[in-house]
C-alpha cells in the first residue's frame, strides 16, 4: 500500500515539476525578457523564485521535511504573486496548467501529511 502511495506522490511531483517548467518558459517568453544586458528586477525575483521551487521539488522528490517546508513557503509566495501579477499574457492552455497546477499542489500537501507517506519525510 505504502509503495503505491508512494509512486503517486512521485508521480505528482514530476507531473508538478513538468507543467512548472512549461509555465516558467511562458513567465519568461511572455515578459519580453530578451535576456540582453538589460536585467530587471522582476526578472531577477522571478528567477531566484522558479531556482527554489524548483529545488524544493526535487527536495520533496527525495522526502526531505526541509524540502516541504520550502515547497510551502514557495506555494504561498507563489499565490501572493499570481495577486499582484498581470495574467494578461496568459493563453487558455496556460490557464489550464496553472489551474492543474494548483491542484497538484494540493494533492501533494495532502499526501505529504495526512497519508502513511509522512513517516518517509525526514
Amino acid at each position: 500500500m505504502l509503495k503505491n502511495i508512494e509512486k503517486t506522490f512521485k508521480s505528482l511531483v514530476l507531473i508538478n515539476f513538468f507543467i512548472s517548467v512549461l509555465i516558467t518558459i511562458k513567465v519568461f517568453t511572455n515578459f519580453g525578457y530578451n535576456f540582453s544586458s538589460e536585467i530587471s528586477i522582476g526578472l531577477l525575483i522571478t528567477f531566484i523564485y522558479a531556482g527554489i521551487w524548483f529545488y524544493s521539488l526535487y527536495r520533496i522528490y527525495n522526502f526531505s521535511k526541509f524540502g516541504l517546508r520550502i515547497y510551502v513557503c514557495c506555494t504561498f509566495l507563489g499565490f501572493l504573486f499570481n495577486i499582484l501579477s498581470n495574467f494578461s499574457y496568459l493563453t487558455k492552455i496556460i490557464y489550464l496548467l496553472t489551474v492543474a497546477e494548483h491542484m497538484i499542489i494540493g494533492s501533494i500537501l495532502t499526501f505529504a501529511y495526512f497519508s502513511k507517506i509522512n513517516i518517509k519525510f525526514k
